[in-house]
């Protein structure tokens, strides 16, 4: 599967990628979105979103490491934080951290391990799972991936961007059935993502469920009546 992270936010936010673009037999996409972690992390805490209720220890992470991180420097971002690791080996927010700053760089691997060393030491929160869910896909490692946006979404069930993470990783994992449970539920998140309704029209015209797809088609075309992908798959139900 090769999930093309969200481009994940920008260390200010560093919640990250707003990547995860997925690139699956529907459509190679790209998402971009930013987080900022919470307060009671401190520094720049990347991401929010609704957590379950937890004990979070308050790490701090350095002040220039992160600068350096928010003006995109990520060289300058992984030396800096790797320095103040020195001196605070378990500081769980400068993990993950370093772990933004490797996956910019396109150095998954290093990214899940800084990730997963995090989240040992008690960093749990949903844009932590949900990273770690696309740098797997980065890596082609569909299970993990899963795993990562499930356990995201268990924190965080409301967001309708890790519901659709999760269905394009079902959809390269040819999980079709549960592709499709996950993108009804974008849509009753959000009820515009027309992302999610084409994605979804497909796979119906492919199963045959030609009237649940027209309907969506049709939906999608309100919203957005210059959609060429829409009104080409409009007239091919309408062939059949």
């Amino acid at each position: 599967m090769k999930i093309l992270a969200q481009k994940r936010g920008s260390p200010q936010n560093m919640t990250q990628k707003p990547t995860i673009a997925f690139k699956t037999i529907f459509l190679c996409l790209s998402l971009l979105w930013f987080f900022a972690m919470t307060l009671t992390l401190g520094c720049s805490n990347f991401g929010s979103g609704n957590k379950k209720k937890e004990v979070v220890p308050k790490w701090t992470c350095d002040k220039a490491a992160d600068e350096a991180m928010k003006r995109h420097d990520y060289e300058a971002g992984i030396a800096l934080h790797k320095r103040f690791l020195e001196k605070q080996p378990g500081n769980a927010l400068a993990l993950y951290h370093l772990g933004y700053g490797y996956g910019q760089l396109g150095d998954h691997q290093t990214e899940v391990s800084y990730y997963e060393k995090a989240m040992a030491l008690g960093l749990e929160t949903d844009q932590i799972s949900f990273n770690l869910g696309m740098a797997y896909g980065e890596l082609d490692e569909t299970e993990k991936s899963i795993n990562a946006f499930k356990k995201a979404l268990e924190i965080n069930p409301g967001s309708a961007e890790y519901h659709f993470e999760l269905a394009l990783a079902y959809l390269e994992n040819t999980e079709k059935i549960e592709a499709k449970q996950e993108l009804l539920k974008v849509i009753e998140i959000d009820h515009g993502h027309v992302e999610a309704r084409l994605i979804l029209s497909r796979l119906y015209v492919e199963q045959g469920e030609l009237q649940k797809a027209t309907e969506l088609i049709q939906e999608i075309l309100k919203m957005d009546p210059t959609n060429e992908k829409a009104r080409s798959l409009l007239h091919r139900v309408e062939r059949n």
